[in-house]
C-alpha cells in the first residue's frame, strides 16, 4: 500500500495465473440477503474484457459464464459468477478515463453537481475511489479540493504523475482506517463506475463505513439497471460487474450506512447512468417519498425486462450477422474502432474474428494497442495507422456503440468519410419485446426531480 510508484513495466498475468484462477458463486443477493434469486439472463461463456494478449503471444484466453441472477426485494442484478478482482484488476489494467470525452464530461457534470447542491469545494476533502489515471480528481483540485485516490491497477501511475497522493490497493476495511488515520475523514467519498466493481458487497459497505464522519456525502454513478432494460444494453453485463443497481438499490444501500438518499439522477452518460447522493444533511425535500413511489411502481418489471433481453438479443444477433456478413462480401473484411471492454461480448456472441474484422483502431497512445482483442486473433492498432491508409471511404465497424455520436465526430474531424456502422444498433432490434410496464419517459421524469 506504498504510494510510491510502481515501477514499469508493469506485467500482464501469466496464463499459469488465469488457469488458477475460479469463479465464486452466488446463492443469495449480496445487499439485502434474500436467498430466492431468479435467474434472469445467460449470455453463455466469455473471455474477460480486459485480458488483452499480446500480439506476440500465443495464449488463449480462458473464459466465464456470464448469468443474471435478479433480487426481487432490493431490485438488483447479480452476475452468480463472480471472478476475483485480482484477474479483472491486474496492475496491467489497460483502461485509461482521459481517453473518452464522454468520461471526462460526465465526471464534469458530476463536480458541478456536488459543488451546486453542497456548496464552494474549495478546501474540502474528497476520496475518488478507483480513481483510474486522476481525472476525476483534477476536476476537483480545479475547484480547489483537497484529493487522494484508491486505484489497485497500474492507471495509479498516472494520476501520481500528475501530483495526486494515491493508495494502490484494493478497498477493504483496513485501508479506509489507514487513510483515515493519515488523511482525516473525508468530506466526499466519490465511486464513477466503480461501486458496481467491487466483489464483496459486505466489505465494501464495511469500507465505506470507515471513511464516514457525520457530515460525510457518499457520491455513486453507475449504470442504471432500468436505462439497460429499457435500451437493450445486455453487453453491460461483463464480469467486471458484479452487481447493477437500481434506484430501490440505493436505498438499501444508504439504509445499510445509516444514511438517507439526498438525491437521485440519471445522467445520459454511457446510455443512461444513475447517480445517487447519500447523506445526513437533510437537503431533501417532500417530494422525496413521491418520487420513490414513482420509482417502487416502475422498477417492479424489471425482472420480466431483464428476461426478455434475451428475445432482443437473439434479434440483434441474427440481423447484426447478415449485416456484417453483407458489408464483407461487398468490400471484403471491416476495420473497427475503438475497443471498450463491453465490446467483447458482442464480438463473441457473433463470432467476429479476423474473417469479418482484420483490425481494431485505439487513438495514440491507449495502452490496448499492440494486443488482441480478448478472445479473438483481431489486433489493435493505433489511429495514426488508420488515418495514414489511402482510401478512407471504406465502411468501418464502431465498437463503443453507446458513445457512437462522439465517435463518429472523431472519425470526421479526421478525415474518414466511410459509413460508420454500430455494433450494436438497437433500432434494428425489435423494441416491441420490451415490456410495457417499463415506461421509462415517466420513471426519468419523476426522479430526475428527487430530492431537488
Amino acid at each position: 500500500m506504498s504510494t510510491e510508484e510502481s515501477p514499469y513495466p508493469i506485467l500482464a498475468p501469466s496464463e499459469a495465473f488465469y488457469n488458477s484462477v475460479d469463479a465464486r458463486q452466488i446463492s443469495s443477493c449480496e445487499l439485502c440477503g434474500n436467498s430466492h434469486l431468479s435467474p434472469a439472463l445467460n449470455l453463455g461463456s466469455h473471455p474477460l474484457c480486459d485480458d488483452l494478449i499480446p500480439l506476440d503471444e500465443r495464449r488463449e484466453c480462458r473464459s466465464y459464464p456470464i448469468e443474471i441472477l435478479y433480487c426481487d426485494v432490493c431490485r438488483t442484478a447479480h452476475q452468480k459468477y463472480q471472478v476475483p478482482k485480482n484477474a479483472l484488476f491486474p496492475m496491467s489494467y489497460h483502461y485509461r478515463s482521459r481517453f473518452t470525452r464522454d468520461v471526462l464530461s460526465g465526471m464534469g457534470d458530476l463536480v458541478t453537481q456536488c459543488e451546486q447542491r453542497y456548496g464552494c469545494l474549495a478546501g474540502k476533502k474528497v476520496l475518488d475511489v478507483g480513481c483510474n489515471d486522476g481525472s476525476l480528481m483534477d476536476l476537483f483540485a480545479k475547484r480547489g479540493a483537497v484529493c487522494w485516490g484508491i486505484e489497485p491497477t497500474g492507471a495509479a501511475v498516472d494520476a501520481r504523475t500528475k501530483g495526486h497522493v494515491v493508495y494502490n490497493d484494493f478497498f477493504t476495511p483496513v485501508l479506509a482506517e489507514m487513510i483515515v488515520e493519515r488523511q482525516g475523514q473525508p468530506d466526499f467519498v466519490v465511486f464513477t463506475n466503480v461501486f458496481a466493481h467491487i466483489e464483496n458487497m459486505s466489505s465494501l459497505l464495511a469500507s465505506v463505513e470507515a471513511l464516514l464522519a457525520p457530515a460525510t456525502v457518499l457520491v455513486v454513478e453507475n449504470h442504471y439497471l432500468g436505462s439497460i432494460i429499457t435500451t437493450g444494453q445486455f453487453d453491460t453485463f461483463y464480469h467486471e460487474h458484479p452487481r447493477t443497481y437500481s434506484a430501490t438499490s440505493f436505498q438499501y444501500v444508504a439504509r445499510a450506512l445509516e444514511r438517507k438518499v439526498e438525491h437521485i439522477e440519471f445522467p445520459n452518460r454511457y446510455g443512461g447512468n444513475i447517480r445517487v447522493f447519500i447523506g445526513n444533511s437533510g437537503k431533501t425535500t417532500s417530494r422525496t417519498s413521491d418520487s420513490t413511489s414513482v420509482c417502487d411502481i416502475e422498477e417492479a418489471g424489471f425482472c420480466d425486462g431483464l428476461r426478455e433481453l434475451t428475445v432482443r438479443m437473439e434479434s440483434w444477433r441474427e440481423y447484426k450477422s447478415a449485416e456484417f456478413d453483407a458489408l464483407v462480401d461487398a468490400h471484403g473484411p471491416l476495420k473497427a474502432k475503438a475497443f471498450p471492454g463491453r465490446a467483447a461480448i458482442l464480438l463473441r456472441l457473433l463470432g467476429v474474428d479476423r474473417e469479418t474484422i482484420t483490425s481494431v483502431y485505439e487513438k495514440p497512445g491507449s495502452m490496448k494497442v499492440g494486443y488482441y482483442a480478448p478472445g479473438t486473433r483481431i489486433p489493435i492498432k493505433s489511429d495514426d495507422e488508420l488515418f495514414a491508409a489511402d482510401d478512407l471511404t471504406q465502411p468501418i465497424v464502431n465498437l463503443a456503440w453507446h458513445i457512437s455520436s462522439e465517435i463518429k465526430e472523431y472519425l470526421t474531424e479526421n478525415g474518414y468519410r466511410g459509413n460508420v456502422v454500430d455494433i450494436l444498433d438497437l433500432s434494428s432490434c425489435d423494441s416491441s419485446v420490451l415490456s410495457s410496464s417499463l415506461d421509462h419517459t415517466l420513471l426519468t421524469k419523476h426522479v430526475n426531480t428527487y430530492g431537488k
